[in-house]
């Protein structure tokens, strides 16, 4: 029974715009889940004014498997009343993890994803593995990614009445990049998403998509080590070249210290310019989050 089940999860944050949610409006509203086994969050977006109106962030410890996760959502649902609710506008699930791929939309064909992938990663982690696709809109590339039927199907049977549409975390991630102004055009800049255990890196070169990979770090010194790696593979030079990070990092964090040894136009990425927030978000920094905020951009 749910009742024996030990509870796993811990709310870490949560922020709502109480001035403007409004229970009776969820049918305008866009919800995003964003999820993996250390990670749970939800954001809920108004579609017709583009203004962030929830935040929820949970910890999860101690998933081993698909079916542990399960268990804990299973938990998690019973508890959560709003989430609940069947009658959204819209529903994005994201996942967040390193199997995924881009492929140059010229070169994509859907009969091929599993070789899209294992060009990449290691597949097969789990019995049920999937594959999914999505046509990344401001840039010329497909994201091929992998996840679990069983996890995709428990979403499919809590929101029975919607198409739901799953990404990879890189998908909202690259979408929010393509769409924040440029203050040098058409100039090469470095994008890092920072989560517990993995970083993301996209770069861009004006309005043209150069590279986007996920690495899992241990330490301080791995983590500017990939970032070094990156720059060092496209001939980018750390003097000039500006990096901007976001995600779990913070300004006296060992990582972004001596991140900054090394990268002199080293800065925090800011909310998304296209999504509207209240002041009760003033208490978040704001370079958290930005693809949970970007996750209603994969919708359509």
């Amino acid at each position: 029974m749910i009742s024996e089940i030990t509870v796993r999860y811990k709310l870490s944050n949560s922020i709502k715009d109480s001035t403007r949610f409004e229970t009776d409006n969820l049918a305008k509203y866009h919800l995003s889940f964003q999820i993996n086994f250390e990670l749970f969050r939800i954001c809920v977006i108004d579609s017709e004014t583009n203004r962030c109106l929830l935040l929820e962030d949970y910890s999860l410890s101690n998933i081993f498997s698909t079916a542990d996760l399960l268990e804990q959502l299973d938990l998690l649902f019973e508890d959560h009343v709003l989430i609940k609710a069947g009658f959204w506008k819209s529903i994005t699930v994201g996942i967040k993890n390193t199997q995924f791929s881009l492929v140059p939309e010229s070169l994509f064909e859907k009969d091929y994803l599993k070789e899209y992938l294992s060009l990449n990663t290691t597949l097969d982690k789990e019995p049920d593995e999937n594959y999914h696709y999505f046509e990344q809109k401001n840039t010329e590339a497909v994201n091929v990614f992998a996840t679990n039927d069983r996890l995709t199907n428990w979403f499919k049977a809590k929101y029975p009445l919607k198409q739901i549409r799953f990404v990879h975390h890189t998908a909202p991630m690259i979408e929010g990049i393509m769409l924040q102004k440029e203050e040098v055009k058409n100039e090469q800049s470095v994008f890092v998403l920072v989560e517990q255990y993995f970083l993301t890196i996209v770069v861009k070169q004006g309005k043209k998509l150069m590279f986007c990979n996920s690495f899992t770090f241990n330490t301080s010194e791995d983590f500017v080590y990939f970032i070094l790696f990156v720059f060092d593979q496209l001939g980018l030079n750390p003097e000039k070249c500006p990096v901007v990070v976001f995600g779990e990092i913070t300004h006296d964090s060992e990582s972004f210290s001596k991140l900054y040894k090394y990268i002199r136009q080293l800065s925090f990425g800011s909310k998304p310019e296209l999504v509207r927030f209240g002041y009760q978000f003033d208490e978040v920094f704001d370079h958290r989050y930005f693809d949970l905020y970007n996750m209603h951009l994969c919708q359509g």
